[in-house]
Order: structure tokens, then sequence, then C-alpha cells
């Protein structure tokens, strides 16, 4: 193979792997709406941390660094919770924004290769934010309801076991995602309903 035809693989090789890191740009990132106690289930770690100061980017990942001031959920115990990656990438829902250092933040994501994830999908609020139900179910409830599945339902559902489970219209604003969690009724085994988590 000649010098160019090197060449032009060589940069066409370094293209494609670029794309490949940073997704298709004409991609946007999508989440569905979830209810923040599957936020919380799903999840590989829950926190309440601070943000210290801005991002640093090691291309192609954004790096935050924390202070942890309190675990609600870690299914790694060992794992290192000082810095949290992201994509730089829109399109894989890296997160970008700047938050507020002085303030703590509630934060979710993913545990994988040694490292915490986080991105635009995940929990990332003031925790000043979250309402005093949505913040007893962090500290306390939501653990509690993650073996009652929590089913989104947009305008006709069929619903094949519907004790079992918590049906849920995708409303953010409503009283199920602001004021409740989906729990096991303990008279009742493999039983679910939703619970107003008022104090």
């Amino acid at each position: 193979m000649d010098s160019a035809k090197m060449c032009g693989f060589l940069v066409s090789g370094g293209l494609l792997l670029l794309l490949t890191l940073l997704g298709d740009p004409t991609e946007a990132c999508k989440c569905s709406p979830r209810h923040l106690q599957d936020e919380y289930c799903y999840a590989g770690f829950v926190i309440k941390a601070n943000f210290l100061g801005h991002s640093s980017v090691e291309f192609p990942w954004r790096r935050y660094e924390i202070r942890t001031t309190k675990v609600y959920k870690l299914t790694k115990p060992s794992q290192d919770l000082r810095f949290l990656y992201t994509s730089i990438a829109d399109s894989l829902c890296g997160y970008k924004d700047d938050p507020n250092p002085g303030e703590e933040y509630v934060i979710s994501g993913i545990l994988h290769s040694n490292r915490a994830w986080i991105s635009f999908c995940h929990i990332i609020q003031p925790w000043s934010a979250l309402t005093p139900e949505q913040q007893r179910g962090i500290s306390l409830y939501y653990k509690k309801g993650c073996r009652c599945p929590i089913v989104p339902c947009h305008k006709h559902c069929s619903i094949k076991k519907p004790n079992s489970q918590c049906i849920w219209y995708g409303d953010l604003n409503g009283m199920e995602a602001k004021s409740m969690a989906c729990l096991p009724k303990s008279k009742t085994p493999g039983s679910c309903f939703w619970e107003l988590l008022s104090s």
C-alpha cells in the first residue's frame, strides 16, 4: 500500500473512531420520563454531594470533582466517589451544566470500569428542589419499593397484573411523582400500591 493510501486509511479510521466515541451528532439525546423511585432503583449509586468548581475535560469525557456528603445507595461499596464522569457528546446525553458549588445535589448514576458515570437522564437536582416527600423517598422509602414495578401508561394500557405493580401516567408534576412511592403491601404478599409519603 502506498503512503497516500495508507494516510487516507489512517485518517478514515481515526474519523470513524472519533464518531464512535462521540456518537452521531445528528441524533439528539432522548430521556423518557421516569418516576424518581425508578431512577433510584435502577441506579448504581445515589448520593448527596457538592460539586467542587468547574468540570475538566479528559477527551472524550468530562469529569466533575465532588464532595459526597451522604450515600443513599452504592452497589459497589469500595467505589471511589470523588469524581463523576460523563460523555462530552450531546447525542450520548452527556451532562454539561455548571452546578452551583455551594448547593447540595442529589445525584444518581451507574458504576462501570471503576468509575462513577452520570448523564442528562440521571437524577442531578438540587436537594432543595425536591419535595419533602421525594426527600423522604430517597432517604428511606424508595429502596423498600424496588421490587414493585412502576409501569408507565399513556392513554390506553393493558395491565395484566394490576395488583403487583403501580400504574403511572407519566406526569412529572402529578401526585404520584411528587409525593408518593410504590410500595409492597405488608398484609398482601406480592401486591404493591401507591403510598403517600407524608411526615
